[in-house]
């Protein structure tokens, strides 16, 4: 995978900038608040190593100089937004490090970074986050960039959007010391600096009052890095709707199912002739621990034909996006993705519920792949 650092996609909507909470009394914590109490206090900027504004609020008596500090992020904010022609929803400046202005944009919608200079006046590089959606399943979605261009600094975030409900994210390292919780901003982004050679074992993400509602494993985190001018890296462990059985536990039938996996599983109306169905298989998600498992059920057909379901509650963290050659095609109102000529595969969402089908020794698989995925009646949202 590689990309050029200025070629994030030209974003046909963006989310209007936002204003700085003036009333936030938290943009300084409180000495007598602990290492998480002074995280979760945090938000909409760090200017200069301290951080300003968020959506958990502490009690602060540094009016005057909370007001200051919210002012001197806003006008990074805008300095920002103008060098990169598109609104900035939250700007991450320390001493000693470029600034770092990040954004939602872009078709799918995506999270954004940009290293500027620290005035925000000029940018030096920037990289486009695969398109991720957090969802109350799956409460948080992240990224980890590392920038290691010549003549440069080197220099690691980690980016992260969450669901309502989330305050703060918890980066878990293999380290003794751990950092200090993340606040959110009220676009619903998490920036802050990783150790250049820390290992991300996870991300958890965090109510109001610290508590975990939700775990992203390291294996689900896309790693980007930025070098010579180019981006590689891994997209994070994806949904693998499509592929075939993977881990997890066979159950008797579709009652044993939807006991174990928290919703009832529908079924095709429609399948081809001679097809033999087998037993419920119930996989957890692999990069969400706490998320509900998929259900994986296959009709078996003679020798090795198999018609192979998946379906697990939408939306999914990493929507599938039809590059070529695969295409987009309608699945009674839903987008859904096809691929593949010898085992083709299709790819959809309802508001309800994810779909994987995959066709294996199955004659005109294509077409067959869609006539079965429109007789799955609708889920209720």
């Amino acid at each position: 995978m590689t990309k050029t650092p200025d070629a994030y996609p030209a974003p046909r909507s963006l989310p209007r900038p936002e204003e700085p909470p003036y009333r936030c009394r938290a943009a300084t914590a409180p000495s007598d608040l602990t290492a998480r109490d002074k995280s979760v206090a945090v938000g909409v900027a760090s200017i200069g190593g301290r951080d300003t504004g968020s959506r958990a609020h502490h009690h602060c008596c540094r009016g005057a100089e909370c007001y200051l500090r919210q002012m001197e992020a806003s006008t990074l904010i805008e300095a920002s937004a103008r060098a990169l022609g598109h609104p900035v929803s939250i700007v991450l400046a320390e001493d000693g490090h470029d600034l770092v202005a990040c954004s939602l944009g872009g078709d799918p919608l995506r999270m954004r970074a940009a290293w500027l200079d620290p005035a925000g006046q000029r940018v030096i590089a920037k990289v486009g986050c695969p398109p991720l959606r957090p969802s109350r399943a799956r409460p948080v979605v992240a990224c980890s960039m590392g920038r290691f261009e010549p003549e440069m600094p080197p220099d690691r975030l980690l980016l992260c959007q969450v669901a309502p409900g989330v305050t703060a994210v918890r980066a878990i390292l293999a380290a003794e010391n751990q950092p200090e919780d993340i606040a959110v901003s009220n676009s619903g982004l998490a920036v802050a600096r990783l150790p250049l050679d820390a290992v991300l074992i996870a991300v958890d993400a965090l109510d109001r009052t610290g508590e975990p509602v939700g775990r992203l494993v390291g294996a689900g985190v896309a790693d980007l890095r930025l070098e010579s001018g180019k981006v590689g890296g891994r997209i994070g462990t994806s949904h693998g709707m499509a592929a075939g059985f993977g881990a997890g536990v066979w159950v008797d039938d579709l009652d044993a199912a939807a006991f174990d996996a928290g919703f009832t599983p529908v079924l095709p109306t429609w399948l081809p002739d001679g097809l033999t169905v087998g037993k419920p298989h119930i996989e957890p998600d692999v990069s969400y621990p706490a998320a509900p498992p998929a259900v994986v059920i296959a009709w078996h057909g003679e020798g090795d034909t198999r018609v192979l379901l998946r379906q697990a509650p939408a939306p999914l963290a990493m929507p599938d996006v039809a590059a070529p050659p695969a295409r987009e095609v309608d699945v009674n109102g839903a987008p859904g993705v096809l691929r593949g000529r010898w085992l083709p595969t299709l790819v959809w969402e309802t508001p309800g519920r994810a779909f994987g089908l995959q066709m294996r020794r199955v004659e005109n698989g294509e077409a067959l792949a869609l006539r079965i995925a429109r007789s799955i009646p609708n889920v209720p949202e």
